[in-house]
């Protein structure tokens, strides 16, 4: 196998602490647990729900993280708003249903009602509590809540930074794909057998691609990619794609995964023959020429960028891999209780052919699949046991089906006495930098 030398990483923002080792404790110790409930989730802006769960006056769904659960809801007004899932009364949960549409929100046990913006409105009874209640004392509390990329974003900090100045430069990288525009096609969660840093841990290196994900080596070339870090904990990876990995043979002829792509364009892949590495430069200029007569917009993207693939990880607990006509984002949850325990979210978008915007680039858009210009409903949530990948009822697509079969194990072995501490390559520079602004957020050493 010959050696490539990967490019130099690049750092925007280091963590104003010293690092420190990477123990087991952070994975499994329910005290470590508790402290990140109090010290980490309530101060940092996490991804909530889609824009589109919430595009109409009375839709809510329901943000569920460890013990904590938020409402976020379109209110009479038209505003987003987020509240805290708990009755002033006696504290039960407001809303059970994930997602709904409703005229105003009623506590299941009394009956307390609140408005779509948490106001507190009806108390039964109110006459026999001592002075009356107070109903604006008395009603849900808020948390910020903000919008990016068609996404809905929540903090229960009021006083953090605005969600772009947190976001930083990652924001300004996601921003171009325009991911607003694409449509939800999947909608996934499965329970894992692993702490939630274990598994964002996963996502955060390519070190582990050549072992467990042999098909990459089809596409994207993982050994020369651009490792960036950034502020605020994230951290960023763009690859090198329609290609094939630069430690192997070129193969003579284009590979299935390169045939599909140069087909789906209407390109004779046997072209190609003998030509592997000119695919790449192709691609870019073939996406650029057949956007527009798909009503795809392409201008505020380099060439570069329709045909490589670029992931960010957003502290603390949020991956999205951007392309031209693709999103992923994928999201760890913690367990209510158990450190060895979590939830893992899978959202797939996809741009669905636009005929307006081909219009706009004075193209006759015709569509080979008429049903593409169709309104595409939202995929039901499908949520099931880390078992049900393993066994090949469930899959979340090949890759992660990859990750997940091994997942369960790392957590295993961390509690193993013949473990003491984490040992990292160059190559994973990105779960260092995240585990520095863990330890900084968590306070460990400033």
């Amino acid at each position: 196998m010959a050696e490539v030398k990967a490019t130099p990483t690049i750092v925007h923002g280091a963590a104003p602490v010293e690092p420190l080792p990477i123990t087991p404790e952070r994975y499994l110790s329910p005290t470590y647990m508790q402290r990140e409930a109090d010290n980490l989730w309530p101060r940092m802006w996490l991804f909530a729900c889609l824009e589109r769960d919430v595009a109409n006056v009375g839709d809510f769904s329901v943000f569920n993280l460890g013990r904590e659960s938020i409402i976020i809801s379109r209110t009479q007004e038209g505003n987003i708003a987020a509240f805290y899932n708990a009755c002033q009364h006696r504290g039960a949960k407001v809303a059970t249903e994930d997602r709904g549409c409703v005229a105003k929100f009623v506590c299941p046990y009394h009956g307390w009602s609140y408005r779509l913006d948490g106001k507190l409105v009806v108390v039964p009874d109110n006459n026999r509590f001592c002075g009356g209640v107070d109903r604006n004392e008395r009603s849900m509390q808020q948390v910020q809540v903000d919008t990016f990329a068609g996404l809905v974003w929540i903090c229960m900090d009021n006083n953090a930074a605005p969600l772009r100045e947190y976001l930083g430069m990652v924001g300004d990288r996601i921003a171009p794909f325009h991911m607003e525009n694409m449509t939800l096609v999947g909608d996934q969660t499965v329970r894992l057998d692993c702490n939630w840093k274990a598994v964002y841990d996963n996502f955060g290196e390519l070190y582990h691609v050549e072992h467990i994900h042999p098909q990459h080596a089809m596409l994207f070339d993982c050994p020369t990619a651009q490792v960036e870090l950034f502020e605020n904990g994230h951290t960023g990876v763009n690859i090198i794609g329609h290609t094939v990995n630069s430690r192997l043979p070129i193969p003579e002829e284009p590979n299935f995964y390169q045939k599909v792509q140069l087909e789906k364009y209407g390109v004779d892949p046997a072209l190609y023959n003998g030509r592997n590495l000119d695919i790449r430069l192709d691609i870019q200029k073939i996406r650029r020429q057949k956007g527009p007569e798909l009503g795809f917009d392409y201008s505020e993207l380099s060439d570069e960028r329709l045909s490589d693939i670029e992931q960010y990880n957003l502290f603390p607990n949020m991956m999205i891999t951007a392309q031209p006509e693709s999103a992923l984002v994928m999201r760890a949850r913690p367990h209510p209780t158990d450190p060895n325990k979590c939830f893992w979210d899978k959202y797939t978008f996809k741009l669905v052919p636009n005929p307006e915007v081909a219009a706009r680039a004075g193209v006759e858009f015709r569509p080979s699949n008429p049903k593409d210009l169709l309104p595409i409903p939202r995929p039901t949530h499908d949520e099931f046991e880390q078992d049900d990948v393993i066994a090949g009822r469930k899959t979340m697509d090949i890759t992660v089906d990859q990750d997940v079969h091994l997942i369960r194990d790392i957590q295993a072995g961390m509690h193993s006495r013949g473990f003491t501490s984490q040992i990292l390559s160059e190559e994973e520079a990105r779960i260092q930098h995240y585990h520095d602004w863990l330890d900084y957020f968590m306070g460990e050493r400033s």
